[in-house]
């Protein structure tokens, strides 16, 4: 079960961390009709946006290569450092069946200077790998966090390693025990004999509760929402630690989804078996 810590201080002179709070979750436009479309404007027109993509919109080389070319792009602008202004802004933004970036929208802002910024970095992304429906490109639209958020000057900088993860209460033992309680396989799934590991990404702040589930390793619609539904009900973690001090971190959990008498390559997950 992977964790990694949102606590980046890239600029040790200014005191100053921009975070990247979370990687990107594909926004569901018309989540009732999953083969549903909807029109939205952007600089060219109307473009056609499918709702839930079979594959969703991919920055080239994965999350951690987004993670890492925000982290040196985003610059914290001077006069939110001297108001001490912090805070998460998220956009949302078109990515069109060519992979480009359309138009960008702040749909949760903090201060003018740090939706400006966000909305720059995103508009100078570079192509990403386009979602698809039916085995053709589609456009869809993206929505991405990003947190700004200023260094205490009195301390030094924090590693980035987290010292002690972030858990549920009683274990990993206790967590198995409560999806296989909690995760219903779903009847069109079982029967279509549709089975393998769905990951789900969620965040688990510094009080220990669960956010902002998504999916980043799908197998079907149906196995991927009944997987993030539940950890929608999961209840409060303990939260990581780095020197001491509670940090946000993002949690990646792998449910496998099996059949029974159908042979899987997946190993060391939480098992799910269809009734």
């Amino acid at each position: 079960m992977k964790q990694t810590v949102f606590n980046i201080h890239r600029q040790a002179v200014a005191r100053v961390a921009v975070l990247v709070s979370f990687v990107a979750m594909t926004f569901s436009a018309m989540a009732s009709n999953p083969n549903a479309s909807c029109q939205v404007s952007d600089t060219t027109g109307k473009v056609e946006i499918f709702d839930d993509p079979e594959q969703m919109p991919m920055f080239p080389g994965g999350e951690a290569a987004l993670m890492k070319y925000l982290q040196e792009n985003v610059k914290y602008p001077p006069q939110a450092i001297k108001d001490s202004i912090q805070g998460r802004v998220v956009v949302q933004f078109l990515i069109d069946k060519s992979g480009n970036v359309g138009e960008v929208n702040v749909v949760r802002s903090v201060s003018e200077d740090l939706d400006a910024e966000a909305v720059r970095v995103v508009k100078t992304l570079p192509k990403f790998i386009p979602g698809r429906m039916y085995g053709k490109a589609v456009s869809s639209l993206y929505t991405l966090p990003v947190t700004f958020k200023l260094q205490d000057k009195r301390e030094p900088a924090k590693p980035k390693d987290v010292e002690v993860k972030a858990s549920f209460p009683g274990g990993e033992d206790a967590l198995a025990q409560f999806l296989k309680d909690h995760v219903k396989y779903p009847p069109k799934a079982a029967k279509k004999k549709i089975q393998g590991r769905v990951e789900v990404a969620f965040l688990v702040d510094k009080n220990g509760k669960v956010h902002d589930a998504i999916v980043v390793e799908s197998v079907d619609k149906d196995l991927d929402k009944e997987a993030v539904r539940v950890c929608k009900l999961l209840p409060d973690f303990i939260p990581a630690t780095v020197n001491g001090e509670p940090v946000e971190v993002l949690f990646k959990l792998p449910i496998r989804f099996k059949i029974p008498g159908l042979k899987t390559q997946y190993l060391n997950t939480v098992q799910i078996d269809a009734e």
